[in-house]
């Protein structure tokens, strides 16, 4: 799929979590808090975090045993992630990271979680990333993720440090996938 056309439907559809984010704050008339921190603060520990991530996903798509679950992950990303993104370029990785960051934290780490709470909101999370019930290790790979951004929200008391986070984190996955090497540690034999 082109790389302009990826970026056309991750503003569309995250764009579609900002308005439901907006909508239900303003319905339900609930405060939606940025940052109780410093903005330089929450910069830098959006950036910790992200880069954590980022080493974590590494480890899991290069050195980690091959076990089931990273086996599973390994095999998303040769089959479904880099075909999809074989095209993008700088910009348009910068503006689905962007627009995935913003819409979802938004949503999750802004609205969801005040609401229902860190572990249903990042159960939930990681259930939307499953994507028709192939990428099970996916979503539970973006449950904790959503896990680790719903501790940073609750941590600097608002949703700006996870977005931070969030959009860094795709950025450089979305990177590793269109530019990173192409094979991993063997697989499991099916």
């Amino acid at each position: 799929m082109p790389g302009k056309r990826l970026l056309v439907l991750a503003l569309c559809g995250e764009g579609v979590l900002v308005l439901v984010a907006c909508s239900w704050t303003w319905f339900a008339d609930l405060p939606l808090a940025f940052s109780a921190i410093s903005i330089s603060a929450a910069l830098g520990v959006g950036i910790l975090t992200a880069a954590g991530f980022s080493l974590l996903n590494y480890y899991l798509l290069r050195l980690a045993p091959a076990v089931l679950g990273v086996c599973s992950l390994r095999q998303m990303h040769r089959e479904v992630f880099r075909p999809l993104f074989a095209r993008v370029g700088v910009l348009e990785i910068a503006g689905i990271s962007l627009a995935a960051g913003v819409g979802e934290e938004l949503l999750f780490r802004g609205v969801l979680q005040p609401e229902l709470g860190l572990i249903p909101a990042s159960v939930l999370f990681g259930v939307l990333h499953i994507g028709g019930g192939r990428q099970i290790a996916f979503g539970v790979w973006a449950a904790i993720c959503g896990g680790g951004l719903g501790i940073l929200a609750q941590a600097t008391g608002g949703w700006f440090a996870p977005t931070v986070a969030h959009v860094l984190y795709d950025a450089a996955a979305l990177t590793y996938i269109r530019w990173g090497p192409g094979e991993h540690r063997q697989s499991i034999p099916r």
